[in-house]
């Protein structure tokens, strides 16, 4: 089933468009589907029967007297499909002027945009209660526009301010909201900031380095920020911040980056989690405390390059007497990501330490020579010399 989801904003579009109801749009990417090109990439074995569908639970031929505003149908025939869009004028003026497009479905409902007066990222607590939405500010033709935060709770705005560049909001289910402002500055510099539902600061920080992703957990007691992008001390940091106290409990080196975050105050536990949902789990000091479970994600679920900088993390007599370091290695040279990020010199080199390290000297020999033949400043050349020299 083809589904389409029309947003108002292209609503408004197809309106100024398509003065003419009933026009015909034909598309592909970027092509006609007219176009022959198209034909002779289909497969000929394929037969399409001719067939007329209705989309968007639209009816077929509605009229202005319809209380369908768009009508979509797609007629396909051999390596063709017509897509035809039927706007119903009346109706969709109708709907605009009593504010049902962009709104909300249930009855007397408000969207969360109109509430706070403007547009931007909105995420929500934990129990859904709560929802904090930012927008970044901007430059315009004549000066700087700082971006704005707001809290709404069950359609009411508990507090909205200005300021510069926040970014990566977050609000407990308490209406605690942390928020990392990242500062109109050319520096290295960024804030985290903490208020109450009534917007009231509760805590600040400023960084020497740029601020990165934020959490909060759900009771609103424990927040954490991450920094990184410069060369002073509080760059590359996870900081630690207790909002009961108001004050930095721990701050230590960023084992990984994260996109999300969960916070267990009572364990005193922080579940980070990667943009390949990786989850790596630490206590308040740092110290990761989910290192055999982590690392039976990545072996099972990570793609090359993730399963080698695994073993590049071990110590090389742990590394050396597991076959599946070799395995990965080896499958290195064929992935794409894997081999230009370490570049098949260094895989080559790597390969022949394994061997090295498990006194299989020919092996060992055969890849760091493909390793100096791709680059002849690998750093492979004397031992290799050597192990010549004893061969013969």
């Amino acid at each position: 089933m083809l589904v389409i989801v029309v947003t108002a904003v292209i609503l408004m579009l197809l309106y100024i468009a398509m003065r003419k109801k009933n026009n015909t749009a034909h598309f592909f990417g970027n092509k006609s589907l007219d176009d022959p090109s198209l034909s002779s990439q289909a497969d000929e074995k394929t037969s399409v029967n001719r067939q007329k569908t209705t989309m968007l639970g639209s009816k077929p031929n509605a009229s202005e007297n319809s209380d369908e505003f768009i009508n979509v149908t797609a007629e396909g025939g051999g390596n063709t499909v017509t897509f035809t869009i039927s706007l119903n004028e009346k109706e969709f003026i109708k709907r605009y002027n009593d504010g049902s497009i962009g709104k909300k479905t249930r009855s007397g409902e408000k969207a969360i945009d109109d509430i706070v007066g403007f547009y931007g990222t909105k995420v929500f607590s934990f129990n859904n209660e709560y929802c904090v939405i930012s927008r970044d500010g901007y430059h315009t033709e004549d000066n700087w526009k700082n971006g704005e935060i707001a809290l709404v709770k069950a359609q009411t705005l508990l507090f909205k301010k200005k300021l510069q560049r926040p970014h990566d909001c977050h609000v407990s289910n308490t209406g605690i909201v942390v928020c990392c402002d990242w500062l109109k500055t050319d520096g290295l510099h960024g804030k985290f900031l903490v208020f109450d539902s009534h917007g009231e600061l509760l805590f600040s920080r400023k960084t020497s380095a740029n601020i990165g992703n934020s959490g909060i957990s759900e009771d609103g007691n424990i927040a954490i920020f991450e920094t990184f992008n410069s060369e002073t001390k509080d760059s590359d940091k996870i900081f630690i911040v207790d909002i009961v106290a108001k004050n930095i409990v721990n701050s230590f080196d960023r084992p990984c980056s994260f996109n999300d975050v969960h916070i267990s105050a009572g364990s005193q536990r922080i579940d980070l989690i990667d943009n390949k949902g990786f989850h790596y789990e630490i206590d308040f000091e740092g110290k990761q405390t989910n290192t055999v479970e982590y690392e039976t994600q990545i072996l099972q679920k990570g793609a090359v390059y993730d399963k080698l900088q695994l073993y590049l993390s071990k110590s090389d007599e742990k590394k050396f007497k597991d076959t599946n370091y070799l395995a990965v290695l080896q499958s290195s040279l064929k992935d794409r990501d894997a081999s230009s990020s370490f570049g098949d010199d260094k895989l080559y080199r790597m390969i022949g330490e394994y061997y090295y390290a498990n006194n299989d000297i020919p092996l060992a020999m055969e890849n760091w020579e493909k390793a100096l033949e791709i680059n002849p400043r690998v750093g492979i050349k004397k031992k290799l010399d050597n192990l010549k020299i004893r061969k013969s």
